[in-house]
């Protein structure tokens, strides 16, 4: 059902995206989150806005009931081109670090620690 909002050629950028390349499939990028998540997050729109042919949101996910971590939260945003009723053209961006420190694959502040100049160790 996913699928059938995008057109066959949609184009997509984005930190994902951009590693499918022209195999973008958003089936697959909503199928890894779900994995990663283990649970429904729950999305609120700060900001859904309309110009033309395009359309923009910033948006909120809370992960609240991951059965291993505690909840968390992290934002994003993404940015659409309709042409003829489906998504054309897609650019996203989400706050991995946030959400990656939030599944506990990073450490707590990494962005934080990072602006310091001190480097992570990866065990």
């Amino acid at each position: 059902m996913l699928d059938e909002m995008f057109s066959s050629d949609t184009k997509a950028s984005g930190p994902v995206s951009n590693v499918a390349g022209k195999d973008f499939r958003s089936n697959d990028i909503v199928s890894a989150l779900k994995s990663l998540f283990q649970c429904p997050p729950e999305l609120t729109f700060t900001v859904l806005e309309e110009l033309g042919d395009w359309v923009i949101t910033c948006f909120n996910v809370a992960v609240n009931d991951h059965p291993l971590r505690p909840p968390f939260e992290f934002d994003g945003q993404m940015v659409f081109r309709i042409t003829d009723g489906k998504i054309a053209e897609i650019h996203s961006n989400l706050n991995y670090i946030k959400m990656f420190e939030g599944l506990g694959q990073m450490p707590e502040d990494t962005l934080l620690v990072a602006l310091t100049g001190a480097e992570l160790d990866w065990k």
